[in-house]
């Protein structure tokens, strides 16, 4: 038999597979998918998206918030440029100083939402509830934009109250 050239390679390392180990993984995989559950919130610009959340000055800049419960949340100057707030519930909500240029408020629930002082210019209000809402220093806030919404007793500026007898 002739000689061998060159170095021998080493054996190939055997895969061993220990239960064990198996188990172990099958522990994490299980608490993983137990931490998915139904108890799980979603976070937008790093902001809880529930009920009472405070988020003061959060980043959601073209945020996907369609359908969210936001109820007396504090969005204090958050900004929600282009954010999708479509049919969303922001009833005794804190809008204060928030930025919600071009933001889509259709069919959302903003009953007596706070959004004094907040930029709304180009934002979608049609069929919005603005039952008791107040726009007090509101920019981009007119009667008319309002009326595409539902308004009782919105408050548009200091002393003009949209709909009072409702």
């Amino acid at each position: 038999m002739p000689a061998r050239r060159g170095p021998v390679p080493p054996p190939r390392p055997r895969r061993v597979r220990s239960r064990a180990v198996l188990g172990s993984l099958a522990v994490v995989l299980g608490a993983s998918a137990a931490a998915c559950g139904s108890e799980m919130v979603t976070s937008v610009g790093g902001c809880g998206i529930q009920p009472g959340s405070v988020c003061h000055g959060t980043y959601m800049y073209r945020g996907h918030l369609a359908f969210a419960n936001l109820y007396g949340a504090d969005l204090t100057r958050a900004d929600l440029r282009r954010a999708v707030l479509a049919s969303a519930v922001l009833t005794g909500a804190r809008l204060r100083h928030t930025d919600l240029r071009d933001a889509d408020l259709r069919h959302a629930h903003l009953e007596d939402a706070d959004l004094g002082g907040a930029d709304l210019r180009g934002a979608r209000l049609d069929d919005a509830w603005l039952h008791g809402a107040t726009f007090t220093g509101a920019r981009g806030v007119s009667a008319g934009a309002l009326e595409r919404g539902i308004v009782c007793r919105t408050v548009l500026t200091v002393g003009v109250v949209l709909n009072d007898d409702c």
